[in-house]
């Protein structure tokens, strides 16, 4: 199968020295062709001349507006590789990388994304690629280390994530590609999973495959460490207003959201309260989706999804 690799890159000069050299030569170890992209989301530094002058290997996407991840939505509809790997430039790779990616969409139509398992970038612990999402306590709740996740980071199995990895590119552009409701990010990853396990297309986490992540290093240099959580916090409530149906789980979030406002008041907990702020003003938005959301026909109920991973 055809293949392209795509990296999001925003001044990224240093990152992309540190890391696209790991990816050219994954590439070329590939027995699947394996094509290059750098998607440059207006970068202020060099990262364009750097990209023309040191790696001449990768076509280069100027994107007109820097969308964070929702980039990619525009620039997938324009190439014609069935399977694309989308990675941040924060992302070494080892040098086997593609191949176990690859595997799953040759022996199943219904492979929507394949995650690799992600280390710190030296290597020294795992950071994630098996995640498990759930509601717990009437809010949405999604991590890679969760109880019992320890035995799993060696066994392939489904994810509830797709931050990175490799996608079918027409699945992903049937679903419309990550949504802008959650810019500048954090969580569209698991809305846009949410919605393909909805249709009964698999996401899965391949530990064969391995790549070396330096974190949420960008969001935050750029926001801060709180303002980060907070802006997670908004999107939690965006994703359950938008995409949860189970009436179970809309009681418990109905029921138990001013209790766990006031007691995050109390404790001192202010992101949460900040982050509830923050989201009502984009309700109506998060309603309109909601109505296409209700109009589509789930193979999977909300209870299913959460339950695929142990």
């Amino acid at each position: 199968m055809d293949v392209r690799i795509v990296i999001l890159n925003y001044n990224g000069e240093k990152l992309l020295r540190e890391c696209l050299p790991s990816i050219l030569e994954a590439s070329r170890r590939a027995r699947h062709p394996t094509r290059l992209t750098v998607i440059d989301n207006c970068s202020r530094d060099k990262s364009v001349e750097i990209l023309k002058s040191e790696f001449p290997e990768f076509d280069i996407y100027l994107s007109k507006e820097n969308r964070v991840l929702c980039t990619y939505n525009e620039y997938l509809k324009k190439i014609e590789e069935p399977v694309v790997i989308l990675l941040n430039n924060d992302i070494r790779v080892a040098p086997d990388f593609v191949d176990p990616l690859m595997g799953p969409f040759q022996r199943d139509g219904e492979i929507f994304m394949v995650t690799p398992r992600c280390l710190s970038f030296d290597g020294s612990h795992y950071e994630g690629g098996r995640s498990k999402s759930l509601i717990r306590y009437g809010l949405f709740w999604t991590s890679c280390i969760f109880d019992g996740y320890l035995p799993r980071i060696e066994e392939p199995g489904p994810t509830m994530a797709a931050g990175f990895g490799a996608f079918h590119r027409e699945k992903f552009l049937a679903l419309g590609g990550y949504d802008d409701l959650y810019l500048p990010g954090r969580l569209e990853d698991n809305d846009l999973c949410f919605r393909a396990w909805k249709k009964g297309w698999k996401s899965l986490y391949e530990p064969h495959s391995v790549v070396f992540h330096q974190g949420a290093s960008s969001f935050n240099e750029r926001f801060g460490a709180r303002e980060t959580l907070a802006l997670s916090h908004r999107n939690s409530f965006l994703f359950l207003w938008k995409n949860i149906t189970d009436v179970v789980y809309l009681f418990q979030h109905f029921a138990l959201l001013l209790p766990r406002l006031l007691h995050a008041l109390l404790t001192g907990n202010f992101p949460i309260v900040l982050g509830f702020l923050r989201a009502l003003p984009l309700v109506p938005e998060a309603l309109g989706r909601r109505k296409k959301v209700l109009k589509e026909k789930a193979l999977l109920s909300d209870q299913q999804i959460f339950g695929m991973v142990k």
